[in-house]
């Protein structure tokens, strides 16, 4: 039993690999470069001929209230009058808009994954005269520096934004200078930035890098346990076909 297995590992270990990278063309559709959401936020809000109506909103001249309507028609799904209404919003320098054209762009929502432009975008907000989304730029821009999102990693000058943060008023970025963890943004996984409390620190940067590492389109959560899952079930069956050799080798006299 000592050899099978490592035998069975060995051969595990290629086939995990050749899952992985072949996970896309298993799937039962191509993966899409881009999310495109539902495309619509109901008849009241995609009615254009309505005030009210993120459509509407679309047409109005970069504002307070046009630029929160971009935020509205991101939360509802309609992607392509968000992305309409945050660079229209960014072209007159309102911060909240490149943070959540960040956001789109980090999570391919309605426009192809780019984890540069997302953080360009945060550390342009970061410089708001606005000093609450100020704060929220450099926040956000520091976990970017924290994980290597975009920018090369570099933890000792995420700190120094975390904490230009926090002197602004950020209790995430305080949190994070305490605890080396906040959850003020998630990934598709829903964890934090940082290692919470409890969590093994060498463990969470492996798979992180591995993620890093994957192609697009298997850096989500179904993809990926798609392809983990397949591979184990390659990994068990690669098991099952050595044990029965090895028996008949133990019973076929010398």
């Amino acid at each position: 039993m000592t050899t099978i297995i490592p035998d069975a590992a060995r051969h595990g270990a290629w086939l995990l690999a050749l899952t992985l990278a072949g996970a896309p063309a298993l799937a039962l559709e191509p993966p899409a470069t881009q999310n495109e959401g539902s495309g619509h936020c109901g008849q009241a809000l995609s009615d254009p001929d309505s005030d009210l109506s993120v459509a509407h909103a679309a047409r109005q001249p970069a504002g307070l209230v046009t630029c929160s309507m971009g935020y509205l028609a991101a939360k509802c799904g309609d992607y392509a009058t968000a992305n309409l209404i945050f660079d229209k919003c960014i072209a007159k320098g309102y911060a909240g808009a490149m943070i959540w054209k960040a956001q789109m762009f980090e999570n391919g929502n309605g426009v192809p994954r780019d984890l540069a432009r997302a953080a360009e975008l945060l550390r342009q907000a970061s410089q708001s005269e606005d000093e609450g989304y100020a704060a929220l730029g450099k926040l956000h821009y520091a976990s970017a520096l924290h994980e290597g999102r975009g920018v090369e990693r570099d933890e000792a000058e995420a700190r120094r934004w975390f904490e230009a943060a926090a002197a602004q008023g950020s209790e995430d970025a305080r949190e994070f200078l305490r605890t080396g963890h906040h959850s003020a943004s998630r990934d598709a996984f829903g964890r934090g930035v940082g290692s919470a409390p409890g969590q093994d620190d060498a463990a969470q940067r492996l798979l992180r890098r591995v993620e890093a590492a994957l192609p697009a389109a298997l850096a989500t959560p179904q993809a990926l346990l798609f392809g983990l899952g397949l591979a184990m079930l390659t990994v068990l069956g690669a098991a099952r076909q050595l044990r029965p050799r090895r028996a008949d080798a133990r019973r076929t006299p010398a």
